[in-house]
């Protein structure tokens, strides 16, 4: 039996037909996937602000420290900052030099540049992407106005990750306890445990490990762990006792709830000094904030020294702030509470013998509860023209030689 002599050419021309089509068909979807989804990496640079900022490239693998500023930070690259420091990390188009957004690192900050990428083709509708992993610390996030193509900036935490979705001004911080997001202008998604939040400006949420977004709140941000005293003092705050006399008792520290509030008391009876308190460290970078507010509530229940004793220093209640100013010197700004004043004015009513100038200490009324809320410390604590750049530490006490007091409801307010 013959073989078909028409096979064979059917045969090759119905395959030349079917990769002419599958061509037809794949080239031009490659071409246009090519077209839409190509990128080319950004240009991306770091400027110094303040004190001492370490940069480490993937390509060095060791910290360097940075001097001035470097131009094209490759990706994977790893910035810190120390506890004084500053840096301000600018991404820009890589053709027209068009500036798409910025970071500004706070003191105690590390991150990593995953990826800052814009598409190589003008045919492409893919927005400018920037992607970067905050270790730790503090960041500004603020994305350009008026750019032609939209600008999606990304910034995973450990605990979160957050898409910043408009031109605006973003917070973002990781701490211990877990990520703190702010939006003072603009729009941002934060996702965690396959739950999600969106912020509008003047909005904020936190995250805690392992937990999905509390919620969008408005309002103030509280810099104190514990503050409310309604948890263990272990939890944020630290005890301490100075003693003039070691046969006296110290005095004590309790957390009850005294006339409906969660409270610390201060107590003690002695013959000569001693002081008691409770301290918390804080390494706040307050910088970037609007306004900073102190509020407590404080009850005095008795004091035997009137005003704040002869030089002004041992009030039933005292706070006292920590920080350093934006050019790195150290300050402590002193404010006391007290009830038994003097009937002839010859003692004074401000600290003597505290560091700086301090103003006048409060006369509030005996056994009442008494909410006090201080004026705005990035305006008050502003020194020589330096205004206040870290918060170190708050501490809490009562000085003399015998005494009783309450404290509730401590707040260091921050607005971004």
């Amino acid at each position: 039996m013959r073989k078909n002599p028409h096979r064979l050419p059917w045969s090759v021309l119905i395959i030349a037909f079917l990769i002419f089509s599958v061509l037809s068909v794949t080239v031009p979807l490659g071409i246009r996937w090519l077209l839409v989804n190509s990128t080319k990496e950004q240009v991306a640079s770091v400027m110094l602000t303040a004190r001492t900022v370490y940069v480490t490239r993937p390509t060095m693998r060791v910290p360097e420290v940075l001097s001035g500023s470097i131009e094209k930070l490759p990706e994977r690259t790893v910035l810190e900052t120390d506890s004084a420091s500053r840096a301000t990390v600018s991404f820009t188009a890589p053709d027209t030099g068009e500036p798409l957004g910025a970071l500004q690192l706070f003191g105690e900050t590390e991150i990593r540049l995953i990826a800052h990428r814009t598409p190589r083709f003008k045919f492409s509708d893919r927005p400018h992407r920037i992607s970067i992993e905050l270790l730790r610390g503090r960041v500004r996030a603020s994305s350009a106005v008026g750019v032609k193509r939209s600008v999606v900036m990304l910034i995973h935490t450990p605990q979160a990750e957050i898409a910043l979705m408009r031109p605006g001004s973003y917070s973002v911080e990781v701490r211990a306890e877990g990520t703190e997001v702010a939006v003072r202008d603009g729009a941002a998604v934060v996702a965690a445990q396959g739950e999600s939040v969106v912020l509008t400006s003047s909005r904020r949420t936190s995250v805690v490990s392992g937990e999905p977004p509390t919620g969008a709140f408005s309002g103030e941000r509280n810099l104190i762990q514990n503050g409310a005293l309604g948890a263990p003092l272990s939890d944020g705050w630290t005890t301490y006792q100075n003693l003039y006399s070691s046969s006296e008792s110290p005095g004590t520290l309790n957390t009850l709830l005294h006339a409906g509030r969660p409270s610390v008391q201060f107590s003690r009876r002695g013959l000569n000094w001693s002081e008691v308190g409770i301290s918390q460290e804080l390494n706040h970078d307050i910088r970037d904030y609007r306004s900073l507010t102190l509020h407590l509530a404080v009850w005095l229940a008795f004091q035997d020294l009137r005003n704040c004793g002869s030089l002004g220093s041992e009030c039933p209640l005292m706070v006292r702030l920590q920080y350093q100013d934006s050019i790195g010197d150290s300050h402590e700004w002193l404010q006391g509470f007290y009830y038994l004043s003097s009937r002839n004015g010859s003692i004074p009513t401000r600290c003597l013998t505290c560091p700086g100038p301090t103003g006048d200490h409060a006369q509030i009324a005996n056994g009442a509860w008494h909410l006090y809320d201080s004026p705005d410390l990035m305006k008050l604590l502003t020194r020589s023209g330096n205004p206040p750049a870290l918060i170190k530490s708050i501490s809490i006490y009562a000085s003399g030689h015998s005494f009783e007091s309450y404290v509730a409801e401590v707040e260091l307010l921050a607005e971004e």
